[in-house]
């Protein structure tokens, strides 16, 4: 009888261990401990029924994902070689839930996966950019936009100062663990980004089967995220430029947009940028002026997101409407207020936080404090929010 009450016992403590995630117990020996997590976990690609779960490991391992909606009752894994760059696809979701997960060794997190293309939402959307591996001010920043509602995060470059140091990126993965363990991240690349030739930005932020620039659709809104910096066009690290090959990708991507989708562009140094001094490298970049306003001609663009300059600034210029969000946390600088086309500008660490709802479009940018510094309406008609942009006359502006 104590032989049959002792196996008992141990058949219910496997039992115990196996629902314990990164805990797999074999007879007769102790379970080995998953490798210690040194980054992440972050999410990419969101998709209506897809997104994938990012992180890095100090040893080689095969990652596990454990996800669900109101319990982690589903097994996500990597096959083949051990690795310790780690990406686990989530199948199967639900477009527009909440999701949790936990990865085999680390953090866990919720996130609400994409919206259908074309749902007129409503989503809120965080643009922010240019930390640059200033821990103290970047940590402010995140904290602050942690604490808003929403469900997708746009990054427009310069996480660190120099790319090649893989201690500046933990730092940068641990000062954004707040965000990037509860929203997707599409993060575009920054000139500092290619202080080590773009090796690092792709193998954390990009999409393996694709360039640096490509398009996603995120319910009303479609994106477009351009490379200011393109290596095969001859960028460098102080230099801009856009290959012909992407401009030409830009306007058939753009042709196929529908009528009722808000069109943003997410890219570093934007078409337009005004520094109160400025630099050789710095200001807008003509190149991405020059494609975007000949790409237009194939679908209105409604806004265009940037960073590069360390400081808030919006504006329009030849009827593009522009942001520059460089206030993630990288040494300010001092806008021009009263340069031509500028409507906003602030030297302050902030965020933007844009709303899309239907046919409407509007947001605020916010300091660390929380207060508001800017708000303004990118597209706005009769018609009650959720009806389609291509209903009713749009109405643009800034309040």
């Amino acid at each position: 009888m104590r032989w049959a009450l002792a196996a008992l016992a141990l058949l219910s403590a496997c039992d115990k261990l196996r629902a314990i995630p990164g805990v797999q117990p074999r007879p007769g020996t102790s379970a080995p401990a998953p490798p210690a997590v040194a980054m992440g976990p972050w999410i990419l690609d969101p998709q209506p029924t897809a997104a994938t779960v990012c992180w890095v490991t100090d040893e080689p391992s095969l990652g596990r994902v454990w996800y669900g909606q109101a319990l982690t009752d589903r097994l996500a894994r990597e096959e083949g070689a051990k690795v310790i760059e780690h990406r686990v696809l989530l199948h199967g979701l639900t477009p527009g839930t909440q999701y949790r997960y936990s990865i085999e060794g680390g953090a866990a997190g919720r996130f609400t996966s994409a919206p259908e293309p074309g749902a007129r939402g409503p989503i809120e959307v965080l643009v922010y950019g240019d930390n640059r591996t200033n821990s103290g001010d970047h940590a402010l920043v995140v904290r602050a936009a942690a604490a808003e509602p929403v469900q997708l995060a746009l990054h427009t470059g310069d996480m660190v100062v120099n790319a090649r140091e893989e201690q500046l990126w933990r730092d940068w993965f641990r000062e954004e663990a707040d965000l990037l363990t509860r929203m997707p991240l599409i993060a575009t690349i920054g000139n500092h980004e290619m202080t080590d030739d773009g090796v690092a930005y792709s193998k954390y932020f990009q999409r393996r089967d694709r360039p640096a620039y490509w398009s996603a659709d995120y319910g009303p809104v479609h994106l477009i995220v351009m490379d200011s910096f393109e290596r095969s066009a001859g960028a460098s690290p102080h230099s801009g430029a856009v290959s012909d090959a992407q401009r030409a990708w830009i306007e058939e991507d753009l042709r196929a947009v529908p009528p009722d989708r808000h069109v943003w562009v997410l890219v570093h140094q934007g078409p337009y940028a005004h520094p109160a001094h400025p630099r050789p490298g710095h200001g807008g970049s003509e190149a991405v002026r020059t494609a975007l306003l000949s790409a237009r001609r194939a679908h209105p663009i409604e806004a265009v997101f940037a960073g590069h300059e360390h400081y808030y600034e919006r504006g329009e210029i030849d009827g593009l409407k522009y942001f520059v969000l460089g206030g993630g946390g990288a040494p300010l600088d001092d806008p021009d207020p009263k340069a031509r086309g500028v409507e906003a500008a602030a030297k302050a660490l902030s965020y933007a936080v844009v709303e899309v709802c239907g046919c409407h479009a509007r947001g605020s940018v916010k300091d660390i404090a929380g207060k508001v510094i800017d708000s303004f309406r990118l597209a706005g008609c009769a018609a009650a929010c959720g009806a389609p942009l291509a209903s009713a006359h749009k109405q643009d502006g800034g309040t």
